[in-house]
């Protein structure tokens, strides 16, 4: 298992990166459907597609946590 990483931000600046984030998030779908299924033989579409897939997990985890984070937040 991975160690965690704790991170302090000010209210403001979570929410304006859970925004950023969620634009991030938008452009990764547009860009995941660009490549729609890459071509088996083409080795480059399938790590260009890899790479999108994973930064889109990724993002959509990050979003998911700050939003956990700040919805607790307000609870307190």
């Amino acid at each position: 298992m991975q160690p965690n990483i704790v991170l302090t931000l000010a209210r403001s600046d979570a929410e304006a990166l859970v925004g950023s984030l969620r634009r991030r998030f938008e452009r990764l779908c547009d860009i995941r459907k660009e490549l729609c299924e890459p071509d088996e033989f083409d080795e480059l579409e399938r790590e260009e597609r890899a790479y999108f897939d994973a930064e889109h997990t990724l993002v959509e985890r990050v979003i998911g946590e700050l939003t956990r984070a700040l919805d607790d937040d307000r609870r307190h």
